[in-house]
């Protein structure tokens, strides 16, 4: 029954006793009960077969097209290894850390989803093998041309592998699935052969060529700054300035000392001088020179004669007259000659060494104070050097310090990249800390996505078909029941008859 078609008198016995007005329902929204929902689910039953099978069909269809794939596996072994441990090129900081174990597996799964291992592994096994649909449509896109591993196939390759590792654990495990088994396990021997060679050229070799290259800019800054500094003491008449600074210092050292004890020795010449000269002043030029006299001895030896004569002559005889005017003369002489005897003038010898000594000590005076005054000029010209050389050494440290932190920063690069290159080498000729723990093998049983999308198609088509089946049964204007029209209209229902118009 449609309510746009419905009338109905209300029931007799009002308040009033009036006749029942007619009442027109016009177009009303059914109140719906349970039992009336289900009616009308049931009666859309038909339009939820049509929606559901369609995307059941589609669903089937997708499964049945759908490959099996067989996923090849191998575990690898992980180890700490030395390219792990810290070791900074410059300084000592943090030497030796190194990550915990589960970082390493990261780092390790990080770098096996690489792109430029996949693109070599595809690039090995070949595009036309693994993704041969993609390699046709290439090859007629580029009519015959040539052409690499391009993006689509690195993440198809993507899609079929993955890396991962178990918390608490020292195993990589590496899966790759394809629709072949033997190509599946292949292909993942391949890529770990590839995984190994990348990662050695990864992080073995990580710094060598960076530590060339930096050597070499550091190398040719030294040379600039190494011509800077013997540019800039060419051009102040320099060979070697901390040569010449030393020698200076010793210099004006030595001219120091010298001009004390110079000047030590003229103040005791000056005082020796004055000494001289007190001692001159207190000196007679002039002094009596005596000469012991033998006249008394004489004197004595003629009265001897004579007593020896008057033993053999008498007193009167000529020999005795002889000796006593002999004795006469010699007596008279002596009387008349001064008591000490004769004297004599002449220079004062104890005043002629004096002046000598004066003379001598004069003559050191002047040789000292011309000394004096050239240890002065020269000691002043070893202060000038010394003011001149203070004056140019801050630029000249400046460009030393620059030439020898470029010098020692070279050392350190030079021996680091040995180091490296050392590292590299040995590198080459191990697999460092991962070994291969289980290699990849034919897998024998395949894993199809078929029974999965076939039941998904089935969940979302029933899903669809339910609501479009109560979407249908909300949005009727019919009544399904009697008790519909009651609670919709809010008046009895006395009978109801089919349409059978």
């Amino acid at each position: 029954m449609s309510v746009d078609s419905w009338t109905e008198r209300a029931p007799a016995g009002g308040p009033t006793g009036a006749p029942p007005a007619p009442v027109r329902a016009g177009r009303l929204r059914p109140k719906l009960g349970l039992v009336d929902t289900l009616l009308q689910f049931w009666r859309a039953k038909w339009l939820m077969v049509l929606v559901f099978v369609p995307i059941l069909l589609i669903g089937v269809a997708v499964a049945l097209m759908t490959p099996t794939k067989y996923s090849a596996n191998t575990r690898l072994l992980v180890r700490l290894g030395e390219e792990y441990v810290f070791d900074p090129i410059v300084g000592d900081a943090a030497r030796g850390a190194f990550p915990q174990q589960e970082e390493v597996l990261q780092a390790e799964s990080e770098l096996a989803n690489s792109p430029v291992i996949a693109e070599r592994t595809v690039r090995r096994i070949g595009m036309s093998r693994l993704y041969p649909s993609l390699a046709e449509a290439r090859l007629r896109a580029r009519e015959g041309q040539t052409y690499g591993v391009d993006q689509e196939a690195l993440e198809a390759f993507a899609l079929d592998f993955a890396a991962s590792a178990a918390p608490r654990s020292s195993i990589l495990r590496m899966t790759f699935a394809h629709a072949e088994p033997e190509l599946a396990a292949e292909t993942l021997n391949v890529f770990v052969e590839e995984y190994l060679t990348y990662r050695r050229e990864v992080l073995s070799g990580k710094g060598v060529d960076g530590l060339s290259e930096q050597r070499g800019v550091i190398e040719g800054r030294l040379g600039a700054a190494d011509k800077a500094l013997q540019d800039y003491l060419a051009a102040n008449a320099l060979s070697n300035f901390d040569a010449e600074t030393q020698a200076a210092s010793r210099l004006f050292s030595e001219l120091s000392d010298e001009q004390a004890r110079v000047d030590a020795s003229l103040r005791e010449a000056e005082a020796k001088l004055a000494g001289l000269g007190r001692q001159m002043a207190r000196t007679q030029r002039e002094v009596d020179l005596y000469v012991e006299t033998t006249s008394e001895q004489d004197l004595v030896k003629l009265r001897l004669e004579r007593e020896d004569l008057l033993t053999r002559y008498l007193p009167d005889s000529r020999a005795v007259q002889d000796i006593d005017r002999r004795i006469a003369q010699m007596e008279a002489f002596l009387a008349s000659a001064p008591a000490a005897g004769l004297r004599r003038i002449g220079p004062n010898p104890t005043f002629q060494a004096i002046e000598a000594e004066h003379a001598v000590q004069t003559a050191t005076i002047a040789a000292l104070e011309g000394r004096a005054a050239a240890l002065a000029g020269q000691k002043a010209g070893a202060e000038a050097r010394i003011a001149r050389l203070a004056a140019l050494e801050p630029e000249y440290l400046r460009l030393k310090r620059e030439r020898d932190a470029l010098e020692s920063s070279a050392g350190t690069f030079a021996a680091r990249e040995q180091t490296e290159r050392a590292r590299t080498e040995l590198a080459q000729r191990n697999v460092e800390n991962i070994s291969i723990y289980e290699a990849a093998r034919t897998p024998t049983r395949g894993d199809s996505m078929k029974r999965t999308i076939a039941i998904a198609a089935a969940v979302l088509g029933l899903i669809t078909a339910l609501a479009i089946g109560l979407l249908r049964a909300w949005s009727v204007t019919a009544f399904a029941t009697a008790g519909a029209l009651e609670r919709t209209l809010g008046l009895r229902v006395l009978a109801a008859t089919r349409d059978r118009g």
